[in-house]
Formats: C-alpha cells, sequence, structure tokens
C-alpha cells in the first residue's frame, strides 16, 4: 500500500500505536477536566454551606416540592414551568428528625462487595452498621422500633 504513507507497517503495529494515542488523548482530557474544575468551580464548592437541599419530592415530570435549609431557615419549595415559589416555612428541628439519613453511594458499594465476599467465602455477612439511636435503644434494653410502622398505633 504506498499510498498511505506508513510503508511497511503491519496492522498489528497500527493498531498498536492507535491504542497508545488514544490512552494519552484520554488521559490529558481527563487531567484537563480536572484541572479547569477546580479553577471554574461553580458555587457547588465554594458556597454549599450557605444552601442544602434536605428532600426532593417529584410530582410531575416539571414539577417537584423541595425541603431546602437556607440561612439557618428550613423552606419549602416548589418548582414548576413558572418558576419557583416559597409554600412554607418549616420547623427545622422537626424536619431533621423526620429525614432517614441515606447512605451515599460508595457506602452503598462497599456493602454491596462485603456481602458478595461474605457469600464467596461461606461466611456469615456482616452487621448492617446500626445508627446511634438504634445504639442507645438496644443498650436501654429497647426494641428499636419497625420502620414500616408510622409510630400512631394505639397502645
Amino acid at each position: 500500500m504506498p499510498g498511505n504513507g506508513a510503508a511497511g507497517a503491519s496492522y498489528g503495529d497500527l493498531l498498536v500505536t492507535s491504542l497508545v494515542v488514544l490512552g494519552a488523548v484520554c488521559i490529558a482530557a481527563f487531567v484537563v477536566v480536572r484541572l479547569v474544575g477546580r479553577f471554574l468551580a461553580t458555587g457547588r464548592t465554594r458556597g454549599a454551606h450557605l444552601l442544602d437541599i434536605v428532600a426532593r419530592l417529584p410530582l410531575e415530570p416539571r414539577r417537584s416540592l423541595y425541603v431546602v435549609e437556607v440561612a439557618g431557615k428550613t423552606l419549602l419549595v416548589g418548582t414548576s414551568e413558572m418558576g419557583l415559589s416559597v409554600l412554607s416555612e418549616l420547623d427545622g428541628g422537626e424536619v431533621r428528625a423526620r429525614v432517614a439519613e441515606r447512605p451515599s453511594f460508595g457506602e452503598l458499594v462497599r456493602t454491596a462487595w462485603q456481602r458478595k465476599r461474605s457469600a464467596a467465602s461461606g461466611a456469615r455477612p456482616a452487621p448492617e452498621p446500626m445508627d446511634e439511636a438504634s445504639v442507645s435503644r438496644s443498650s436501654a434494653g429497647e426494641a428499636a422500633p419497625d420502620p414500616r410502622s408510622s409510630g400512631n398505633e394505639a397502645r
């Protein structure tokens, strides 16, 4: 093939060269994105302590309710095609008491990986970590409440 500029190069040599160049381009793109991301950081990293989305409830494709903490206030905010509107101010202590702590993606992956490893080795899976309220209840001899119950049953 005299016209392709790679006289005497085999297909294997061209494949290896292409993969090396592709890897170099990917590494360069990764480095550029990381560096530019640090220099052009959005308010998410600089102002994260000012605003916190506590909960989100999608109602329809373009309508949602958000519970937001801003400057020490807990607000219920509605979103729609028309924009945002503050619907109510909520009691921050009550909201924090009702919000269930969700594990991060990394914690979920770690738990799944540990279960898989323990199942492969034939050992029993490690117990789920308990939150502080469960630990204090179990140390006091009380039974932990059923998370499926609403807590309003007759006693």
